[in-house]
Formats: structure tokens, sequence, C-alpha cells
């Protein structure tokens, strides 16, 4: 990747002027690159005054707050939904912010895993992200079942997912298979699945599908209702900046949206016209809010809030681009680094389509070693065995960042030859 290159991508992106918004460090002297969006995002300054305006109003108007002021407490949630419905290609309707991903994934299980004698079977991939299989297994244990009702997918030798062993596990198992659970992206490898593929077979075999969208909203274009998904569930602190702890959301597909499903139930999911009314029968919204447990953290809620407005702004579509463009970069200028096959391989796919932001690194020997010296001006981030993950954002990060990471990794590589 060559520096006039760098210098000329960024003097032509529209979406530049952001950069200055995100606050990292001391001001604009940040003393490392940030390329850890898809851990946790920076924060966009807007979300001090959010939180200051909701704190003031909390101070005038306490309780009375929950429907007047300025910024009443009840819209935050349909505000959130009208844009996220964007992100996610779905209706308002399916959606409901809630809870964090663990508990939410919890509680789609009780209403979509539903084991019987002749299908009580759940594949999820070998490598899940463990608070995944926490959640597959414990569920398990639950419905009085061991890990034999478990079926996994394993990677490839390249550490890809082959969607083609999913499928044919799928039809294997279809007498027995009840739930698959796959993420939308991998969180190791950072390669996008084939949903659509996936799903196809699920419908076909009357399998219910569900996803982790951990590392897919607000990385990628996701359309969830072409691809005819039954539930997913993500985070809002990675690629959508809205602060640790963030708070998760759930999609349930408009199909499911019965009042006779099987749910856990709380307060705040009965209709807005009955939830201050105490009745004893729960009313549930018709809506995927019927899933809401208890009133949300609304200092969270304004946080997310603030965040997916930086991306309306900017444009989706164009936020999007970018991004296409930084990884595209980021690929071909590390594969393009003399014997760089020598100290790690790139375990990302190389088909822009096939990933988002993030780009993994698998090195060969010394991985902790090389992790430590590129810490040292950039931040990313080690998952174990060997995997350092790199992930510029384009919201944040520029083109010449991208060109300076090559650089140092070329560097580092030459002292190590």
């Amino acid at each position: 990747m060559k520096k006039e290159y760098a210098l000329k991508m960024d003097d032509n992106d529209q979406l530049s002027y952001l950069k200055k918004e995100f606050l990292y460090g001391d001001g604009n002297d940040r003393k490392k690159i940030y390329f850890c969006g898809n851990s946790l995002g920076l924060q966009h300054y807007s979300l001090k005054n959010k939180i200051n305006k909701h704190l003031e109003q909390w101070k005038d108007l306490a309780v009375e707050n929950h429907f007047s002021g300025d910024y009443p407490w009840m819209d935050i949630q349909d505000k959130i939904k009208e844009k996220l419905k964007l992100f996610l290609g779905c209706s308002e309707n399916e959606i409901a912010i809630m809870n964090s991903l663990t508990v939410n994934l919890h509680l789609m299980m009780v209403s979509f895993y539903k084991p019987s004698k002749t299908r009580n079977k759940i594949l999820i991939e070998e490598n899940a992200f463990s608070s995944d299989r926490y959640v597959v297994n414990s569920q398990l244990k639950y419905h009085g079942l061991d890990e034999s009702s478990l079926i996994t997918v394993s990677p490839e030798k390249d550490y890809l997912i082959d969607e083609n062993k999913i499928i044919s596990k799928i039809n294997s198992n279809k007498e027995t298979l009840s739930l698959v659970l796959i993420p939308g992206i991998q969180y190791y490898s950072g390669q996008v699945i084939n949903i659509s593929k996936i799903s196809k077979v699920c419908r076909d075999n009357d399998i219910i599908l569900g996803l982790d969208l951990a590392h897919m909203v607000g990385n990628v274009e996701i359309d969830l209702n072409s691809h005819y998904v039954d539930f997913a569930t993500w985070c809002s602190y990675k690629y959508l900046n809205s602060g640790p702890g963030g708070v998760s959301g759930i999609y349930v597909n408009s199909k499911h949206i019965k009042d006779d499903i099987i749910r856990f139930e709380g307060w705040w999911g009965n209709k807005l016209s009955s939830r201050f009314e105490m009745l004893k029968k729960y009313d549930a919204e018709h809506s995927a809010e019927g899933w809401v447990l208890s009133n949300p953290p609304v200092i969270l809620l304004d946080m997310h809030l603030a965040s997916l407005e930086v991306f309306i702004n900017a444009g989706l579509n164009n936020v999007f681009n970018k991004s296409k463009l930084l990884s595209d970069s980021l690929y071909e200028g590390l594969s393009s680094i003399n014997n760089y096959n020598k100290f790690f391989d790139i375990i990302t796919p190389v088909e822009s389509t096939s990933r988002g932001s993030q780009i993994s690194l698998f090195f060969k020997k010394s991985s902790e070693e090389f992790f430590s010296q590129i810490s040292k001006k950039f931040v990313v981030d080690y998952r174990k065995p060997n995997v350092v993950r790199v992930a510029p954002v384009p919201l944040y990060n520029s083109f010449y960042e991208v060109y300076l990471f090559v650089s140092e990794i070329d560097r580092i590589i030459k002292c190590y030859d």
C-alpha cells in the first residue's frame, strides 16, 4: 500500500470530518491509533450532551419525565427502533431494545428452543463465542439434556466455516434438529456467514434459525427479512459505538409475534395502554416488545440513540462503502508484504463480500511478542491461541492509518526475518 494512495483516499473521503468528533486519548493528541472498534467502539462527543440533557430533565421533572418534557423517556425506544430498522432490514415491529446479548439469547431460547422426544438437538459452530456456547449448554441442562444433543460444525484448516458443511449437517440431522444458532460474522476470523443459504435449508425442514449479530450490526449491511431468520440478537458497544455495557436488542420475525407464544413475561412487555393498570393477566404488546421484561436503562438508551444518529447523518451507504474500501486496503496491504506468510496467515476471507471491517492475523510463532510490538503504536486485540484482530472502522479511522499499520507490520517482520 502506497502512502500517496492513502493520502488521496483521505482527501476524497466525505466522512473524514467525523474523525475529530470521536474522543480518544488527550483531545486530538492520540498516542496510539485505534483499530479495535470490533471490541469497543469509540465515544462520539454527542453522547455526553445527551446524558447531560437527560440528567437535567431528571433533575427538573423527576418521575414526570416519563411522559413530559422536551425529551420524554417513553419515546426513546421508538426513536431507536425507527433508526435501527435501517441497519437490520426489518420493521420496527420486529425490534425490541433491551438487556444484554447473552440475556437476550436465553430469552429467545425460552421461546424458540422447544425440544421434543424426537427433535431436541441444537447446531452451533464448534468455535462459537464462549458465551453463546454457555447459553446453549445451560439451556440443554435446563431441559434435562446433555451435550449429546449438541451438534457442532468445525472450521476448515484455513479457520473458515464451510457453509456447505453446515447445510450437510442440517440435512443429515433434520429429523432431530430443533434449532440452528450461528453468528452473522464469526468473531475469531471475521468471516461473514451466508445466512440466506442456511436459512433456506432450515425453512425447508421446519428448523428454527437464530443469529448472534454481535459483530455484524453497524459493520456490514443486513437484510433480515430477506433472509427469513426466526430471531436474532446483538450488542451495541462494538461497531455501534454505544458505550461499554451498551444496551442490546432483539429481532423476532413477525410470523412469531403471537399472543400465545411461550416467553418469560414482565410488566414492560404489556401494551402501553394497559401497562400501568397492574393487570393480573399479561396483555402483551403485539410486537417484539412483548419480550421486554422491565423498564429500560434510559441513560444507555440515550447513548445508543446518539450513536445511531451519527450513522444516519453520515448515510449508511457512505459508511458501509468506506468500510469496504478500508478493509480492502488493509487486506491488500498486508498480503503484499514480502514473506508475510512466514510469520502469519490472514485467516479472514479474501473476498470483500465475505468480510467486514475486521482482518484476523494468525501468527505462526511468537504471537504474544508480535502483539506486544504492535501494541506500542496501535490498539488492536489478541485472541488466543494466536490471532491478532485488526479493525479499522469508517467513522473514525483513515486510509493513512491503515498505511501506517501495514508499514509497521512490515518493519516488525524485517526485524525478525
